[in-house]
């Protein structure tokens, strides 16, 4: 779950911060987006201007208070558990950007960044600074210098003091004395630690962070269901159009055959023909001809062809197999007329 960070409007706020230019503050979000961070403003009203800016969601500020910087996280309460864990994530790459920082604060109120305890985290105010919750380190203030000590006057000696009536003073007995050394010496044992009470800020924020971690795994298992599903979609139907294009394949190349037959078969009949026509060269006239049988009131077409004293009828000049009549010439023609007008179709004769 990396982040973008190349926004170079992020450094250039971020130099000026720390340069001690006026400008003191600057806010990180997303603008819509799922992992890039850009600079949504800054300015020079100081923590102030800067909690008036926030937003109810993910952002991440930065600001300079008495020359000491505070990173801040965020994470408003209407944000849901899956954001909390990528801001977890996201504010880590943050920070090791911003090298400066003295101290990170992780909130999701407005009242956990007040003035008061954000000094107090920066070590600005007196006594020592309060523990963050979430384990962020906090840098002491630099130590208050303290006054070198006044040398000290040397005194004379002065002679020591002489007591009277001595004989009056008790001595300790050697009995007294190991009496006292035997009696036993009673000691305070402590007070064992209080069992109950609510659990603590930190171990709150761990449960919560740890249900946000399992719902980012559920949501990344989910997606990574999702993506097998669609590769297993896409290759099904990526298999679909190949076995498509293959029977498409395969009747094409049934279709080419088929023709390729039929043209074979049609060279093969024009073959034939061009054979018989060959034989016919020379052999006497052909073509074709109306004519009207005998007892017959239609009149029909045929090629005809004349070898000799005798003229063959055939349906047509390629079926020549067997003829439909045959007329012989010799000694039978009487009389040729034309008969044009009677069929309507010229050059017909009866």
């Amino acid at each position: 779950m990396s982040c973008d960070l190349t926004d170079p409007a992020i450094l250039e706020a971020y130099q000026a911060i720390v340069s001690g230019t006026p400008t003191n503050w600057l806010i990180l979000g997303y603008h819509d987006t799922r992992d890039k961070i850009s600079l949504y403003s800054k300015g020079t009203g100081g923590l102030e201007e800067l909690r008036a800016n926030l937003t109810e969601e993910v952002l991440y500020g930065f600001v300079r208070i008495e020359g000491r910087f505070a990173l801040l996280a965020y994470v408003s309460e209407q944000v849901s558990g899956l954001r909390r864990a990528r801001a977890l994530v996201h504010g880590k790459a943050v920070g090791a950007l911003f090298k400066n920082t003295h101290v990170q604060i992780n909130s999701s109120n407005l009242a956990e960044l007040s003035d008061e305890k954000v000094r107090n985290r920066l070590g600005l105010v007196d006594g020592p600074p309060t523990p963050d919750p979430s384990g962020s380190p906090v840098i002491p203030s630099s130590p208050v210098p303290v006054a070198a000590p006044r040398p000290m006057t040397p005194v004379s000696p002065t002679p020591p003091a002489t007591f009277h009536n001595i004989n009056t003073a008790t001595a300790p007995t050697p009995q007294s004395v190991a009496s006292e050394v035997s009696s036993p010496v009673r000691v305070a044992s402590p007070a064992p630690p209080s069992s109950g009470g609510a659990s603590t800020p930190r171990t709150e924020r761990q449960l919560e962070l740890e249900a946000a971690e399992r719902k980012m795994r559920e949501e990344m298992e989910r997606q990574k269901k999702a993506e097998v599903l669609k590769r297993q979609k896409e290759t099904q139907e990526r298999e679909a159009r190949e076995q498509e294009l293959f029977a498409h394949k395969q009747a094409q190349e049934l279709e080419q055959k088929r023709k390729n037959e039929s043209d074979r078969a049609a060279r093969e009949a024009m073959k034939k023909q061009l054979i018989e026509m060959e034989k016919l060269r020379g052999s006497g006239l052909s073509g074709y001809i109306t004519i009207q049988s005998h007892g017959s009131p239609f009149w029909r077409r045929r090629f005809y062809v004349m070898r000799g004293q005798a003229i063959s009828f055939y349906r047509d000049e390629f079926d020549r197999k067997s003829a439909i009549s045959e007329l012989r010439l010799g000694g039978r023609v009487v009389n040729i007329e034309d008969a044009s007008l009677d069929c309507l179709i010229p050059n017909s004769f009866r």
